[in-house]
């Protein structure tokens, strides 16, 4: 896990005046919208006094209160009220974290709060675009941050994995193994780039019926990684028929060691009008993808790390954008 730098803690729609309990980097946190400024606000989830968590508490104005004794703590993590006394102790205070809202996200800082930077909150303004439609969910999984994003680093599972529903046809022995792909990696600073192209290559239903492809497609896969784990994909389709384009964002959290949260925005920019697909038909289609296909499969994954003793990967040469993913981390972390 990385310090010093922003998490994604949760979806916009989901902060409010009723507090929300979620692990960061194994950190206990609230998280609630002050009632009257709007702020969001990011808590240990912990009343200085019993210990009792916050997360049970009521948000009153720009402060939550503890439901335990009625101890009110402030968005800085002061406690500013004990009833039944007229002064409150300094040590009474709990951590507070920076927050941000960027692209309908709420992100954390976890770290030295001198250091946050708004900055360095990863760039995706296409989520919040006028001229795309965006969707945006969360899940979580039983199983490590970086496992979770390297499902995703590893792009050729969606020749096999989802061949059934949104992915390509390609490499399967005595099949597709005729469709070849060109694929090219790039490091600059703290991001790496790749891009993958697939020719002539057949699609899976759902990606076939939303751009009404019949025919063979050419598929190119652009991503970019930049740490801590966000991992941004443009994927084109196209033929004679048609030419869609689309983005999923995917962006880890760990909650433990063995456990995260994911936040997927899907953002499209076909069919905006109307018919097939709907953002309701992509909701539906997108996470019963990830939570039919992908946490299955990594969460199994997960668990055989552990039986097996965490042996060593045996990479293939479709892996050469995690294996780039995986040498930058480790730079940055010397």
């Amino acid at each position: 896990m990385f310090t010093d730098t922003w998490y994604c803690a949760a979806r916009a729609v989901e902060l409010s005046t009723q507090p929300l309990a979620r692990v960061i980097c194994n950190e206990p946190i609230v998280f609630f919208r002050a009632a009257k400024s709007g702020d969001y606000v990011a808590l240990e989830d912990r009343c200085p006094h019993r210990q009792a968590p916050l997360s049970m508490g009521r948000v009153v104005g720009d402060e939550i209160m503890c439901v335990y004794h009625g101890w009110m703590v402030a968005s800085d993590g002061r406690c500013t009220h004990v009833p039944h006394q007229d002064s409150v102790s300094p040590n009474a205070a709990v951590r507070s974290y920076p927050t941000s809202e960027r692209w309908g996200l709420v992100w954390v800082w976890i770290g030295d709060p001198a250091k946050a930077d708004e900055g360095t909150i990863p760039e995706m303004p296409w989520l919040v675009s006028d001229d795309h439609s965006t969707i945006l969910s969360c899940f979580h999984a039983k199983a490590n941050y970086q496992l979770m994003a390297d499902n995703l680093l590893d792009v050729s599972h969606a020749d096999f994995l989802h061949a059934g529903s949104f992915g390509s046809q390609a490499g399967q022995k005595g099949e597709t193994d005729d469709v070849k792909q060109r694929m090219d990696v790039t490091t600059q600073n703290d991001c790496v780039r790749s891009v993958r192209i697939l020719e002539n290559v057949a699609l899976g239903p759902m990606a076939s019926a939303w751009g009404g492809f019949t025919k063979p497609i050419t598929r190119t896969t652009r991503q970019r990684w930049e740490p801590p784990n966000t991992i941004n994909i443009e994927l084109r389709m196209e033929n004679d028929e048609n030419c869609i384009t689309f983005n999923h964002d995917h962006v880890m959290t760990p909650e433990t060691a063995t456990t995260c949260h994911y936040f997927l925005g899907f953002t499209r920019d076909f069919n905006l009008e109307s018919g097939y697909p709907t953002d309701e038909d992509m909701r539906r289609e997108q996470e019963g993808v990830v939570l039919n296909e992908d946490i299955p499969m990594v969460e199994a994954q997960q668990l055989n790390k552990i039986r097996f003793g965490d042996p060593v990967d045996i990479p293939g040469q479709a892996d050469k954008f995690l294996i780039a993913v995986h040498k930058r981390i480790a730079e940055l972390n010397r």
